[in-house]
Protein backbone atom coordinates (compact mmCIF):
# COMPACT_ATOMS: atom_id res chain seq x y z
CA UNK A 1 0.00 0.00 0.00
CA UNK A 2 1.12 3.91 -0.49
CA UNK A 3 2.19 5.57 2.87
CA UNK A 4 -0.49 6.72 4.60
CA UNK A 5 0.69 10.90 4.16
CA UNK A 6 0.94 10.01 0.12
CA UNK A 7 -2.93 8.78 0.58
CA UNK A 8 -4.02 11.73 2.37
CA UNK A 9 -2.53 13.89 0.15
CA UNK A 10 -4.13 12.99 -2.86
CA UNK A 11 -7.56 12.50 -1.23
CA UNK A 12 -7.43 15.91 0.27
CA UNK A 13 -6.44 16.93 -3.32
CA UNK A 14 -9.51 15.58 -4.84
CA UNK A 15 -11.92 16.69 -2.70
CA UNK A 16 -10.40 20.45 -3.03
CA UNK A 17 -10.87 19.73 -6.71
CA UNK A 18 -14.24 18.57 -6.48
CA UNK A 19 -15.37 21.31 -4.39
CA UNK A 20 -13.71 23.90 -6.51
CA UNK A 21 -16.18 22.66 -9.33
CA UNK A 22 -19.22 22.60 -7.35
CA UNK A 23 -18.65 25.76 -6.25
CA UNK A 24 -18.41 27.16 -10.38
CA UNK A 25 -21.06 24.92 -11.48
CA UNK A 26 -23.37 26.15 -8.37
CA UNK A 27 -22.61 29.94 -9.41
CA UNK A 28 -22.74 28.87 -12.67
CA UNK A 29 -26.53 27.40 -12.15
CA UNK A 30 -27.85 29.99 -9.70
CA UNK A 31 -30.05 32.30 -12.31
CA UNK A 32 -31.87 28.46 -12.83
CA UNK A 33 -31.94 28.37 -9.03
CA UNK A 34 -33.60 31.88 -8.54
CA UNK A 35 -35.68 31.72 -11.65
CA UNK A 36 -35.77 33.71 -14.47
CA UNK A 37 -37.77 36.69 -13.17
CA UNK A 38 -34.84 38.06 -10.92
CA UNK A 39 -31.77 36.06 -12.65
CA UNK A 40 -30.39 39.77 -14.51
CA UNK A 41 -30.98 41.62 -10.64
CA UNK A 42 -28.49 38.93 -8.83
CA UNK A 43 -25.23 38.06 -9.78
CA UNK A 44 -23.73 34.81 -6.81
CA UNK A 45 -20.59 36.03 -6.61
CA UNK A 46 -18.46 33.07 -4.41
CA UNK A 47 -18.98 30.33 -1.79
CA UNK A 48 -16.59 30.45 1.32
CA UNK A 49 -16.66 28.10 4.25
CA UNK A 50 -20.47 26.77 3.09
CA UNK A 51 -21.83 30.32 2.54
CA UNK A 52 -22.99 31.21 -0.70
CA UNK A 53 -22.43 35.03 -1.47
CA UNK A 54 -25.07 36.87 -3.83
CA UNK A 55 -24.91 40.55 -4.87
CA UNK A 56 -28.56 41.52 -5.80
CA UNK A 57 -29.02 45.27 -6.93
CA UNK A 58 -32.05 46.51 -5.02
CA UNK A 59 -32.89 47.20 -1.53
CA UNK A 60 -36.51 45.97 -2.23
CA UNK A 61 -35.13 42.94 -3.98
CA UNK A 62 -32.70 42.41 -1.07
CA UNK A 63 -35.52 41.80 1.06
CA UNK A 64 -37.52 40.01 -0.99
CA UNK A 65 -34.58 37.07 -0.67
CA UNK A 66 -33.66 37.35 2.06
CA UNK A 67 -37.05 37.50 4.16
CA UNK A 68 -39.32 35.65 1.50
CA UNK A 69 -36.85 33.39 -0.83
CA UNK A 70 -33.93 32.48 1.52
CA UNK A 71 -35.25 29.01 2.72
CA UNK A 72 -36.21 27.90 -0.06
CA UNK A 73 -33.34 28.90 -2.06
CA UNK A 74 -30.59 26.85 0.46
CA UNK A 75 -32.80 24.32 0.40
CA UNK A 76 -32.56 24.05 -3.40
CA UNK A 77 -29.25 24.48 -3.17
CA UNK A 78 -28.75 21.83 -1.31
CA UNK A 79 -30.71 19.35 -3.27
CA UNK A 80 -29.26 20.03 -6.50
CA UNK A 81 -25.68 20.12 -4.77
CA UNK A 82 -25.34 17.84 -1.75
CA UNK A 83 -21.93 17.37 -2.18
CA UNK A 84 -20.79 21.19 -1.63
CA UNK A 85 -22.17 21.74 1.53
CA UNK A 86 -24.47 24.77 1.70
CA UNK A 87 -24.99 25.88 4.91
CA UNK A 88 -25.88 29.63 4.26
CA UNK A 89 -27.08 31.86 1.76
CA UNK A 90 -25.58 35.67 2.35
CA UNK A 91 -27.10 38.65 0.15
CA UNK A 92 -25.66 41.56 -0.65
CA UNK A 93 -26.46 44.90 -1.82
CA UNK A 94 -24.10 46.17 -4.73
CA UNK A 95 -22.91 46.63 -8.26
CA UNK A 96 -21.96 43.57 -10.61
CA UNK A 97 -20.94 43.35 -14.00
Amino acid sequence: GKPIGKLLQEVLASISKQAGKGGEEILQAWPEVLGAKFADLTKAYSIQDGVLTVKVKSSTLYSLLHSHEKVRLLARLQELFPAAGIRDIVFRIGRFT
